[in-house]
């Protein structure tokens, strides 16, 4: 944190935005931004769009976003996903953010709503001295199908019980030019954007948004591509998530043991009989808890590491943003 009380001058305000073949609707999303951020109270220096193209240069509709002044277009040497392609943007811009500049990132499509962006900013405002906090948008009401609705509920009970945090938000966040360039380099951001700013621990204040509609065209994001999201939001918690599998395992395990002690002590005492069946249970039972553990730890702890590792990087590879956009 900066020391002292930061001046209160007019602000930059960068957005970066990731999109895939989804141009139309990002030009509708900046037109409303723009009328939103026109009617906020205090003054706003200068608004920046960071556009993600996540398709690596193949989408042809992109390039009538160049000829837009505010706004640029930067393009990884290929796709990331969304959540990787904003930590793409954001290290691309680091070196150009001020600490006090405000920097949100949502995505392209209008499911972030443009009139939530003044909430997001107004509450950093009211601490303006306070350049590591983080406030994120807090999902009150969706717009999806029933079944996404179901599987959205089931996914954070699963995310609660095997990580200890119940998460409720995604993307749609906004922070200060001294936070990004402090933390985007930690390597949990390489795994996933949006648990890895819970992950950090650093100050989060959360503020009700409800989610809003697709402006144009359709989603490309399909039950394996959620499910994949899902997998990867969980990965920045690798940690917690392996302690609580051993903690679970290890209770397992002792409930078998207990269990075949009970049975032992019976049959001695009591002399009851009851075969070998029930020792090959426990065996197997055993067996099947130390391999499962063995298992799960071994290829989440490959996955998330292969997947910070893969991507290390890249940043390098990308071009340098134009003067125009700095």
């Amino acid at each position: 944190m900066a020391d002292g009380p930061v001046q209160r001058v007019p602000a930059r305000i960068w957005f970066v935005l990731p999109t895939y073949r989804d141009t139309a609707s990002f030009v509708l999303l900046r037109e409303a931004v723009l009328r939103q951020v026109a009617e906020m109270p205090q003054p706003i220096e200068r608004v920046s769009f960071v556009v993600v193209d996540d398709t690596a240069g193949s989408d042809p509709e992109i390039e009538q976003l160049g000829e837009l002044p505010d706004v640029l277009v930067v393009t990884p040497p290929f796709n990331l996903g969304h959540q990787r392609a904003i930590v793409f943007g954001l290290r691309t811009i680091r070196s150009s953010l001020a600490p006090t500049d405000y920097v949100v990132t949502m995505d392209s499509d209008g499911e972030d709503r443009a009139e939530d962006v003044p909430k997001l900013i107004d509450r950093l405002r009211d601490d303006e001295d306070r350049l590591d906090m983080v406030v994120v948008a807090r999902r009150t009401k969706r717009s999806e199908p029933f079944t996404f609705r179901a599987l959205y509920v089931g996914f954070v009970l699963l995310f609660r019980l095997l990580t200890g945090t119940t998460i409720r938000s995604g993307n749609f966040a906004a922070q200060r030019g001294h936070f990004v360039r402090n933390a985007i380099d930690h390597p949990s951001f390489d795994l996933c954007y949006s648990s890895s700013l819970i992950k950090l621990k650093r100050e989060i204040v959360y503020v009700p948004c409800p989610r809003g509609e697709r402006l144009a065209g359709e989603s490309r994001m399909g039950l394996q591509s959620l499910l994949v999201h899902g997998v990867r939001m969980m990965l920045p918690f690798a940690d917690q998530i392996a302690v609580r599998s051993l903690i679970v395992f290890a209770g397992f395990l002792g409930a078998t043991i207990v269990a075949g002690v009970a049975f032992l002590v019976s049959a001695l005492v009591f002399d009851a009989d009851f075969g070998g069946t029930l020792l090959a249970l426990l065996v197997v039972g055993v067996s099947l808890s130390f391999l499962s553990l063995g298992t799960f730890l071994a290829l989440f702890s490959g996955f998330a590491q292969s997947s910070a590792a893969g991507l290390k990087g890249i940043e390098v590879m990308a071009p340098l943003p134009s003067e125009r956009s700095t």
